[in-house]
């Protein structure tokens, strides 16, 4: 079960794969409160529609490279042990969004100018 935003980053970085941890960036929306089951999540060339009460993350996995390249979205289950991965393009990082985006996970090779939001 996740309680906290920490117990969420901490499950995120425990669902990255071994290339993951070894180049991306990893960013999860900061906030205790999960999204509700049923909640439509419209990003950057993806809609996501949400099956439980859970925590969003977006891993990059090519972050020294322009956009158009392979990353995904997380979502975690606050409740349970699922989660739910969706291949993505696009960064979900707009001037206008409501998402808080946090780095929750760099990869040692990842240079910090690489990253969308400084630690």
């Amino acid at each position: 079960m996740i309680h906290t935003f920490q117990d969420f980053a901490d499950s995120v970085r425990a669902h990255l794969t071994a290339e993951e941890r070894a180049s991306c960036v990893a960013y999860a929306v900061d906030t205790e409160t999960p999204f509700a089951r049923g909640t439509q999540l419209q990003l950057p060339g993806i809609v996501i529609q949400v099956p439980a009460a859970c925590g969003l993350a977006f891993i990059d996995r090519q972050p020294t490279a322009n956009w158009g390249h392979p990353a995904r979205y997380l979502l975690l289950g606050y409740e349970s042990d699922e989660f739910w991965s969706f291949e993505a393009r696009l960064p979900p990082f707009r001037s206008d969004g409501e998402l808080r985006w946090r780095v929750i996970y760099k990869a040692p090779s990842v240079p910090d100018a690489a990253v969308a939001f400084p630690q």
